[in-house]
């Protein structure tokens, strides 16, 4: 299963040094692969979370589509960019795509849709988010260790 977020914003960050500034000045434990070409985006990005390695795909979407096929166009606001973040289910993926996410729309003065909420998110309230994320990390990981206990079968 696949999950995504989606950057709009009027600006984009034209280097990763800069979005990796926006980071570090949140002060996420998030380090972007310094070679990205921002301007090339289009598929994985390899990043470390703290020491481990993850990362999460990346794409430039068309703004006018994303914000008609999200029904936002009646919001008022006709935004120009937009970035898709996608991962998979891992759980260090979501973290990275979250801080990154909410670290870009920060620098961008820009909002994140959740496509699993439907919700809008204010920078600051997806950097709540990636508290409340990182918060409940440990207790989902004893939960899917339950459940592998549980349904592993005995010898």
């Amino acid at each position: 299963m696949s999950m995504e977020i989606e950057i709009l914003s009027d600006l984009y960050l034209k280097t990763v040094s800069e979005w990796q500034g926006s980071i570090d000045a949140i002060g996420f434990p998030l380090r972007l692969d310094p070679t990205i070409s921002v301007e090339d985006i289009g598929g994985f990005i390899p990043v470390r979370l703290g020491e481990t390695p993850t990362g999460f795909e990346c794409y430039r979407d068309d703004a006018n589509e994303v914000v008609q096929s999200l029904g936002l166009s009646n919001s008022g606001r006709a935004w120009r960019f937009a970035l898709g973040l996608r991962w998979k289910g891992d759980l260090n993926e979501l973290q990275a795509a979250w801080m990154a996410a909410a670290a870009y729309a920060a620098a961008t003065d820009g909002v994140i849709f959740d496509y699993e909420e439907g919700k809008i998110y204010l920078p600051s309230e997806a950097v709540a988010q990636v508290q409340r994320i990182r918060r409940d990390v440990p207790h989902v990981e004893a939960i899917l260790r339950e459940i592998v206990m549980r349904f592993t079968p005995k010898e």
